[in-house]
């Protein structure tokens, strides 16, 4: 049988826009090369006319065992990776970088720049652990509008890997509604379901997620350790990096985008992507819906919605 999805998907449209702010969160194996590949897309809608501001975040300083995993040489050991990155990128390019060598707090790093109507916030997700994704959902949740037919004010990409495979994931909204809500028409997609919502594991601590087949002491090495130990791939980092900025352009600079979710094992070769359809979304959310408990869907109904989702997804 013919998959045809990819043919029927809708286009995913965000809302017209005259500024876009970029937000990488982590500038670690993956967000080292992000950061570099969202400062390209910067470039090019900027050459367009938008007004375009990049930040990157990250609290940690570059390392010798980050070499050559991440996008640094043996001169960065000792700085920030954060205020690294931003240099060479504004050097290379004249695109103003701002950095902020902390962790990502949703009040001290976006809600003060959030301004006008016509301003999208991206949050590009580069992180390996639950707690800085929780702060991320938290963030998408603070940037959604009021009424939920109103366009989304931002988005998450989210990008993650293991030892050989990997995913990034595009969503706007943390409400579970009805699948009709996330289209304009049959052939515009004007919402996704965030990252968090389809793959809620992505909140939850490592430990209290069931341990993979095979699971050893060994496998739970730091990713630099298992690219020595020839246990993780050396490229898998830059992969996710290029199918983040991949997403981000289809979605911001050509108007291309039909899928939310991309998969890939560099092991067998092999790669598949979730398509803007209604079907998709519908089995998505049908899913999710079923993740939260009846109590929760109850209060749901009787409260704001965003609230109920932040109370389930914080647990």
């Amino acid at each position: 049988m013919i998959d045809t999805s990819f043919v029927r998907a809708a286009l995913v449209l965000p809302k017209e826009f005259n500024k876009v702010s970029f937000y990488v969160v982590g500038a670690g194996g993956t967000g080292s090369f992000a950061a570099l590949n969202v400062a390209r897309l910067c470039f090019e809608l900027r050459e367009r006319g938008k007004t375009v501001e990049l930040t990157i975040i990250d609290s940690d300083r570059v390392e010798s065992s980050n070499i050559p995993r991440s996008n640094f040489c043996a001169a960065e050991i000792g700085r920030f990776k954060a205020q690294t990155l931003a240099e060479r990128i504004s050097q290379a390019w004249g695109l103003e970088t701002g950095f902020a060598c902390e962790r990502f707090d949703y009040e001290k790093h976006i809600k003060p720049n959030v301004s006008g109507s016509k301003q999208t916030t991206i949050l590009v997700g580069c992180v390996d652990n639950h707690l800085a994704r929780r702060e991320l959902h938290l963030a998408l949740q603070k940037c959604e509008p009021y009424y939920s037919n109103e366009a989304p004010n931002a988005w998450w990409i989210d990008g993650g890997n293991g030892k050989f495979s990997g995913q990034v994931l595009i969503g706007s909204t943390v409400k579970i509604e009805d699948a009709e809500d996330y289209f304009t028409t049959a052939s515009l997609c004007r919402k996704l379901p965030a990252p968090s919502i389809f793959h809620p594991e992505l909140l939850e601590p490592e430990n209290a997620k069931p341990r993979p087949r095979g699971f050893t002491e060994r496998t739970a090495a730091s990713c630099p350790e298992l690219v020595r130990l020839g246990e993780q791939s050396l490229n898998i980092n830059s992969r996710v990096a290029v199918e983040i900025g991949e997403m981000l352009t289809a979605l911001l600079l050509t108007n291309s985008l039909k899928r939310f979710a991309a998969y890939f094992d560099l092991e067998s070769g092999t790669s598949r992507s979730l398509y803007s359809t209604k079907e998709t979304i519908e089995r998505v959310l049908i899913e999710a819906a079923q993740n939260v408990k009846p109590a929760k869907l109850k209060r749901r109904k009787k409260s704001n919605a965003t609230t109920a989702t932040r109370d389930f997804y914080a647990r």
